[in-house]
């Protein structure tokens, strides 16, 4: 009974965490665009959403682990999708975090493209139980990660406007 009520917890903090990062993908979207200039206390609640994702992914897999064994829980193709993505998405997190401004429209496109796609990728994964447990094969799941970068990336090239010359 408690090892469900702490995934519960877990999972609808979770769910906040998410909100909290997409809200910052579009702040800082309209950020790039100079739709924002100011940095309002808000801001800084929603740029802390990816941190929180880690802290709730890593509850969500500690209570996954309590609940059944270890082996069972690491033999689920759909939670090494959701670390795939995780990784990924850090990693094009801190590249926008470094070179968003100075990078050129193409590599800003992708970084951005990168990170709403594994948001949205990752909710569905959340979202979608069914799939756990070998229902797909791992490579699968990577494909319709890719094809969700993909999407994401031209929707995000139609969305930000392209770079001023310097």
């Amino acid at each position: 009974m408690t090892g469900k009520l702490i995934v519960v917890l877990a999972a609808f903090y979770h769910v906040m965490a998410t909100v909290a990062a997409m809200m910052a993908i579009f702040h800082f979207a309209r950020a790039l665009r100079g739709e924002e200039n100011s940095h309002p206390f808000w801001r800084h609640v929603f740029n802390w959403g990816e941190t929180h994702l880690w802290i709730s992914g890593a509850i969500l897999i500690g209570a996954g682990i309590y609940l059944s064994s270890l082996a069972e829980y690491l033999n689920n193709p759909k939670l090494w999708t959701k670390v795939s993505l995780v990784v990924l998405w850090a990693a094009a997190s801190y590249a926008i975090r470094r070179s968003s401004r100075s990078a050129s429209a193409t590599r800003r496109n992708l970084l951005f493209g990168i990170s709403s796609g594994s948001l949205l990728y990752g909710t569905f994964l959340g979202v979608a139980k069914p799939l756990a447990y070998g229902i797909l094969p791992f490579p699968w799941f990577l494909a319709g990660f890719v094809a969700t970068i993909v999407l994401c990336t031209l929707g995000v090239s139609r969305i930000l406007p392209p770079l001023a010359p310097a």
